[in-house]
């Protein structure tokens, strides 16, 4: 039987039947919350959702793609529209949301800078093995060849990007960890990322791809305390300033963990089902909440409901 749910928007109501088929590789990581405690993530093949404090659920924003978003705190392209994303905030609201609807991880820094990953060989262009910098002017330069060289050198690529507090760029990868200054210099936090207690499940159902713990999602808190979904493994690492990786959030087969964000101490986890795999599959989100106690609470479901 085929099952559906219905989210009500301003003047929009939304019926999905039977199991979500996308194009897309993976399903999404992007996942914010705003200094109100909004929520925002997206639902792959349907768009970018709203949870409001009340638990209001809403759609902001509609697209058949898109895997990252990142939030601009103050501001700085709240009138600017990035080459190649899409602010999805209105002109001169702040914080602005920019929105990938490729497959690039966005990260605002606190340069006031933002920040995509290129292709080989120092392009410009979306891809997944260096790294660019865009000012709210629309100029584009290569940032750190040193961060293409260690990538190289590690034989990994970029799966996720975020803004440390004191500006510098963490970069996270499918077997990697990196931290990139803002000068470009490049300090390897963790390779491999050792992950005792994995759940291995390779990503794309490769066996190549085993033993990788796909570190899509990825959030550094005040403290410099990073965060990351490890896909593949099924879990969420917080990894300390000194490099000590602890699990502290595991999700039970299908679901998994693709997306993170941290505020005022507190952990917001966007998790799918079946996200090593493709969409026919059946790719559903759910969003859960880890506060400064340790407690998890589901925030939001949207998978179908099983009997």
């Amino acid at each position: 039987m085929s099952t559906r749910f219905i989210i009500k928007t301003a003047g929009l109501i939304l019926i999905t039947l039977g199991l979500l088929i996308s194009a897309a590789g993976h399903p999404a990581s992007g996942i914010v919350v705003d200094q109100l405690g909004n929520i925002y993530f997206i639902y792959t093949g349907h768009g970018v959702i709203k949870i409001a404090k009340d638990g209001k659920l809403t759609y902001i924003h509609q697209n058949t793609d898109g895997h990252w978003m990142c939030l601009d705190e103050r501001g700085v392209f709240s009138r600017a529209k990035p080459k190649y994303f899409e602010r999805i905030t209105p002109d001169g609201a702040t914080p602005a949301i920019i929105f990938a609807g490729g497959g690039s991880p966005i990260v605002v820094s606190g340069d006031g800078n933002f920040y995509y990953c290129g292709g080989p060989n120092r392009d410009l262009n979306p891809g997944a093995l260096t790294v660019v910098r865009e000012t709210p002017q629309n100029e584009q330069t290569f940032f750190s060849p040193h961060l293409e060289d260690t990538l190289s050198k590690l034989d990994d690529g970029i799966a996720g990007l975020a803004a440390g507090p004191d500006g510098s760029l963490y970069i996270s990868c499918w077997n990697s960890l990196l931290k990139v200054t803002l000068d470009g210099k490049v300090k390897i936090l963790l390779h491999p990322v050792a992950v005792t207690d994995c759940d291995d499940d390779p990503a794309d159902h490769r066996a190549s791809n085993r033993g990788k713990p796909f570190l899509r999602g990825l959030a550094v808190d005040s403290a410099g305390t990073i965060y990351a979904a490890a896909t593949s493994c099924h879990c969420l690492l917080k990894i300390s300033p000194e490099g000590e990786i602890r699990t502290i959030l595991k999700a039970d087969r299908p679901w998994t963990t693709t997306g993170v964000a941290a505020r005022n101490g507190e952990i917001y986890v966007l998790e799918y089902t079946n996200a090593n795999g493709p969409g026919k599959e059946g790719w559903y989100p759910r969003v859960r909440k880890i506060d400064r106690r340790g407690n998890v609470t589901t925030i939001a479901d949207l998978s179908p409901k099983r009997n």
